[in-house]
């Protein structure tokens, strides 16, 4: 049975909610894959990315890696291409660090690709009717951290781990909390979401059983 570990983040200083947890919890509790599913909950702490990825692929060794992010001002899924090598945060994260102008891994390649089939899962989402990018930057901050990360260490470990991200959009409900009449915010309900991740899963899955069968 393959291994699958998702992970979704902690709220931050723009977005007092994170769906992406929300979507970790569905995705246990439908338990729709013939798979190991692992959750994962990360802070938004740059100090603590690298050690709890490490520990994670050292202790569970998955198959398919997806993290999943939230991109605020986002109206669509975007799946994530490439993870750079830098740490450029904007803003503080939740334990007050905020790192500029360094790389995440010193020596490291400059980007790594996402290693799942991306285009596949893009397609196939949007063929479910779920809005669905293909996006060449996860940007500087936790999120780009984290996929950058997961991917190096993959590599380095010499896993055989397909990884990659995901960002989400804002959930309706929590647009409608914010009463902001000079801002409106993109939204996407939590079913539509929580669908392109599946879909995502699934496809990754099914990407590497053929790839199996065709090695044989």
């Amino acid at each position: 049975m393959p291994t699958i570990v998702v992970t979704g983040y902690e709220p931050w200083e723009r977005a007092s909610e994170n769906p992406t947890l929300e979507i970790l919890d569905r995705l246990q509790s439908a338990r729709a894959f013939d798979a190991k599913l692992i959750c994962i909950r990360f802070p938004v702490d740059t100090s603590r990315i690298a050690p709890m990825v490490g520990a994670a692929l050292d202790q569970h060794a998955p198959d398919v890696w997806l993290s999943l992010g939230l991109a605020p001002g986002a109206a669509v899924i975007a799946v994530e291409r490439l993870a750079a090598n830098v740490l450029d945060y904007l803003i503080p994260d939740n334990a007050g660090n905020q790192p500029q102008a360094k790389p995440i891994f010193d020596g490291a390649p400059l980007a790594y690709p996402a290693s799942l089939p991306v285009n596949m899962i893009v397609e196939t989402i949007r063929q479910r009717g779920i809005p669905v990018k293909l996006s060449n930057s996860a940007g500087t901050y936790a999120c780009n951290q984290l996929m950058y990360t997961a991917l190096h260490l993959i590599a380095d470990k010499r896993l055989k781990t397909r990884g990659g991200f995901m960002h989400v959009p804002f959930t309706p409900s929590y647009v409608a909390k914010q009463n902001d009449a000079y801002r409106e915010h993109p939204s996407m309900s939590l079913d539509l979401m929580a669908e392109a991740v599946a879909t995502a899963i699934e496809v990754s899955l099914r990407h590497d059983r053929a790839s199996a069968a065709q090695a044989r």
